[in-house]
């Protein structure tokens, strides 16, 4: 089976990383967490990301997440957070 990526875009649609294989959970209300091994566009796997509760929130790419797993239902996640900067990362946000 092929590696399931999750990428995670700025509000101006820059790359600033993904996931490879991760955890996926869905909430009541469309919202949802996002848990694993988080790459750098380059690669490379930070030890851990910095993070600003106060900074534009991130946008992620469920769809390839979505073809392996017809659960989840939403595609786009907008508002995404960090919710932990060590490895591996989780990040939350809401479905559109």
């Amino acid at each position: 089976m092929a590696d399931v990526k999750v990428n995670v875009y700025t509000p101006a649609g820059k790359n600033v990383g993904y996931f490879i294989n991760p955890e996926v959970k869905a909430y009541p209300a469309g919202d949802y967490e996002i848990t694993g091994d988080f790459f750098e566009p380059t690669g490379e796997k930070p030890t851990r990301i910095d993070f600003n509760p106060e900074a534009m929130p991130y946008t992620a790419d469920l769809g390839d997440y979505c073809n392996n797993n017809p659960k989840v239902s939403h595609k786009k996640l907008s508002s995404v957070y960090v919710q932990s900067g060590r490895q591996p990362i989780t990040m939350s946000g809401q479905g559109k």
